[in-house]
C-alpha cells in the first residue's frame, strides 16, 4: 500500500508540474488544464474531507502549487474564474492544518480579482456565492467575525444554493459557535448513523454501508404527485437494513437516517471509515421526456453512453456537461483499485435477484440491466459499491407503485437478497 501511495504521489507531481510548463510555455490548452487540476482537487478532497490528514498534505502542496501556477499565468481572467475558490479553499485548508500564514494570504488573493470584481465577472455566469462564503471562511479562520458576516451576507444577497450555507454561517457568527466549526464548502454538515447502535451479539459480521440518495435541501427527482425521491430512497433503505439485519445478521449502517443533506464525498468516506464490505447507493430515477420506466443498476465507470451520462450528470448534482470531464480524468487511476470486478459482481447480483423478486412479479415492469456510470457518490470507495436507480418516479406507472408498500417491500427483499448472495460468494 505504501508503495502503490509513493508511487501516485510521484505520478501526481510529475503531473502536475507537467501542467505548470505547459503554463508558462504556450498554454496550448488552458482548459484542459484547469480541469485536471479541478479534477485532482475533487479527488483530494473526497480521501482528506477536512484536508487535516498529514498522509495527504504533499499531494495538497502540490496541487496549491500547481494553483498559483494557473493564476499567476497569462491566461484571461475569464479562463481563471473556475479555478479561484478551489484555489482559495486549498490554501485555506493548508494554513488551517500547518498555520503558516502564507496560506492564509494566498487564500485571500486567489478570490480578490473575483469578489472585487464589478460586471461581468460578478454575474450568474461566475462562482460569486461561493466566492463569498470562502472569503466569509477565511476571515472567520484568522478571527475577524465582523467581516466575515459581512460576505456571508453578500452571499445570502445572490440568492444562489449558498444563501442556504450563508444562512448557517451568519447563525454561527451570531451565536458566537464560530471558533468552533471548521468552515466546510458543503451545503450543509452531515449527521451519519450514531456509534454505538450494531446489534448486539453479531460478533465479527462485517458492515454495509446503504445510502439512501438526496435528503435535507436536496429533495432528488420529484414525480407528478408531488413524490420526493428522497422520502423514498430513505423508507427502502430502512426496509433493507432491517432484513439484513434481522434476517442474515449482517451490521448495517446507513449514510443519513433521517431528512439530512450528506455531501456525496462523505458517503463513501463514511463507508470506508466503517471498514464497509459493500456500499449501496439507493436512488429513483427520472427521465428528461418522462416516458421511460425501468429498473437499472450501475457501478463506477466512464461512461460513453449519453443516457448514463444526462442521469449521472442529475445525481452529481451539476449542470450539464460541466464536470464529467473532471471525472473522466478521476477514474483512469480510482477504477485500478482493484474493486472493478467485485463491484460489477455486486451490481449484478442486486440487479439479478430485483428482477426475480419484483419484475416477474408485476406486470409491465421491466429491468434495463446492469451500466456502467460516472456517479460522484461511488468515487473513493474502498469496497465494492452500486448505485441502484429503482424505477422512474416521472413514470405514473412507476410512480403509483412506488408508493405502495407492497412494491417497496419487495425492492428491498431483492436488495438485501443480492447483497447477501454477492457477499456468500466472495
Amino acid at each position: 500500500m505504501l508503495r502503490l501511495r509513493s508511487t501516485l504521489t510521484l505520478f501526481l507531481i510529475l503531473t502536475l508540474v507537467a501542467f505548470l510548463g505547459g503554463l508558462s510555455s504556450a498554454v496550448a490548452a488552458p482548459q484542459s488544464t484547469i480541469t485536471r487540476t479541478r479534477a485532482e482537487y475533487v479527488r483530494l478532497r473526497n480521501v482528506d474531507p477536512t484536508g487535516t490528514d498529514s498522509v495527504y498534505r504533499k499531494e495538497w502542496e502540490v496541487l496549491a502549487t500547481a494553483m498559483r501556477g494557473i493564476l499567476s499565468s497569462k491566461l484571461p481572467e475569464a479562463e481563471k474564474l473556475r479555478i479561484r475558490v478551489v484555489a482559495a479553499d486549498t490554501h485555506l485548508r493548508l494554513y488551517r492544518a500547518t498555520r503558516q500564514k502564507s496560506y492564509l494570504s494566498a487564500a485571500s488573493a486567489a478570490l480578490a480579482p473575483l469578489v472585487n470584481a464589478k460586471g461581468a465577472l460578478g454575474s450568474e455566469e461566475s462562482p460569486i456565492g461561493e466566492a463569498y462564503i470562502t472569503m466569509g471562511d477565511i476571515q472567520v479562520t484568522s478571527g475577524e467575525t465582523t467581516d466575515a458576516a459581512g460576505w456571508y451576507s453578500k452571499a445570502l444577497s445572490t440568492g444562489s444554493p449558498w444563501s442556504a450555507i450563508a444562512t448557517s454561517r451568519l447563525q454561527s457568527v451570531k451565536n458566537g459557535t464560530y471558533s468552533k466549526f471548521i468552515p466546510s464548502r458543503d451545503i450543509a454538515t452531515p449527521r451519519m448513523s450514531a456509534a454505538g447502535t450494531d446489534s448486539p451479539g453479531r460478533g465479527e459480521r462485517p458492515f454495509i454501508v446503504l445510502d439512501p440518495g438526496h435528503g435535507g435541501s436536496d429533495a432528488g427527482a420529484v414525480g407528478p404527485a408531488g413524490d420526493k425521491e428522497k422520502e423514498i430512497t430513505l423508507d427502502i433503505a430502512r426496509r433493507v437494513k432491517l432484513l439484513l439485519e434481522k434476517k442474515y445478521g449482517y451490521r448495517v449502517a446507513l449514510t443519513r437516517v433521517g431528512d439530512d443533506f450528506v455531501p456525496l464525498a462523505r458517503r463513501t468516506s463514511y463507508a470506508n471509515k466503517k471498514n464497509a464490505v459493500a456500499f449501496v447507493s439507493l436512488h429513483i430515477n427520472a427521465s428528461a421526456a418522462h416516458d421511460a420506466d425501468g429498473l437499472e443498476v450501475y457501478y463506477l465507470d466512464n461512461a460513453n453512453d449519453e443516457a448514463s451520462r444526462r442521469l449521472a450528470e442529475r445525481e452529481n448534482g451539476i449542470a450539464h456537461g460541466e464536470s464529467l470531464d473532471d471525472l473522466s480524468f478521476m477514474l483512469s487511476d480510482l477504477i485500478q483499485t482493484g474493486k472493478l470486478e467485485d463491484s460489477i459482481a455486486l451490481s449484478r447480483s442486486v440487479e439479478g435477484t430485483i428482477r426475480g423478486n419484483v419484475v416477474k412479479s408485476y406486470r409491465d415492469v421491466r429491468s434495463l440491466g446492469v451500466k456502467k456510470g460516472p456517479f460522484f457518490v461511488l468515487v473513493g470507495a474502498h469496497m465494492p459499491c452500486s448505485l441502484v436507480e429503482m424505477f422512474f418516479i416521472d413514470n405514473p406507472t412507476d410512480a403509483k407503485r412506488l408508493r405502495q408498500e407492497q412494491f417497496r417491500a419487495a425492492l428491498a427483499v431483492g436488495i438485501a437478497d443480492g447483497i447477501r448472495s454477492f457477499l456468500d460468494k466472495r
